[in-house]
């Protein structure tokens, strides 16, 4: 079995994106993986082995405009953790899986703190929760 190189992502997701696109980089047998095992496999995450394939392609940084929201409204990894366990894994799922990503990336670049990201990003329900929540759950 040839060893690939460890990935360095952050996020639940991303480190099953990296696994799975290293595997399939170096097999390409992805396309060809046993319907049912993937559904399978899927199903662990929370997803159908479509919306696990949509994910893969995407590559393993997909989700890293997340961790700049985050960091703009004074939220950490381990807050979501402490708050809402399991909360960072759909996190990046819908990060991942957004469509705003240009215009998200220059709202962080020019303007971080505008509000104008309420209006397309797919986390901003769970985003303001966790913000209010964090001074209701002190480390």
């Amino acid at each position: 079995m040839t060893q690939v190189a460890p990935l360095e992502p952050t996020g639940a997701v991303e480190r099953l994106i990296a696994r799975w696109r290293a595997w399939w980089q170096h097999h390409d047998e992805f396309r060809n993986f046993d319907r049912s095992e993937l559904d399978r496999v899927a199903g662990e995450f929370g997803m159908t082995g479509h919306e696990l394939e949509t994910l893969v392609a995407k590559g393993p940084h997909a989700a890293d405009l997340l961790y700049e929201r985050m960091h703009a409204q004074g939220i950490t990894r381990a807050d979501v953790e402490r708050i809402a366990s399991g909360l960072m894994r759909d996190l990046e799922k819908n990060c991942a899986c957004c469509g705003d990503k240009a215009e998200c990336r220059k709202d962080l670049a020019q303007h971080p703190h505008d509000s104008a990201w309420k209006a397309y990003c797919p986390n901003v329900v769970a985003l303001e929760s966790l913000a209010k929540a964090k001074h209701r759950f002190p480390a």
